[in-house]
């Protein structure tokens, strides 16, 4: 696993989702990842971006920052 990379393919993970308007109300969405990938920003610094497969079925890409470890 490379430096600055947080999470390991097949590691459970999960990422909140605000309801309504209240920033304290969370629904959490639970998946595995199965890619992880790398983009520059504008800096020319490498983020993590990873492909995750939520329990409902999806699969989508999302930043590193907006996932959290799941046991």
């Amino acid at each position: 696993m490379p430096v600055g990379q947080k999470f390991k393919l097949n590691q459970s993970v999960k990422r909140n989702h605000t309801i309504g308007h209240s920033a304290g109300k969370y629904k959490q969405y639970v998946g595995t990842v199965k890619e992880a990938l790398t983009r520059k920003n504008k800096l020319g610094v490498d983020q993590y971006y990873y492909k995750v497969f939520w329990e409902d079925g999806r699969l989508s890409e999302h930043a590193q920052h907006s996932l959290k470890s799941f046991p």
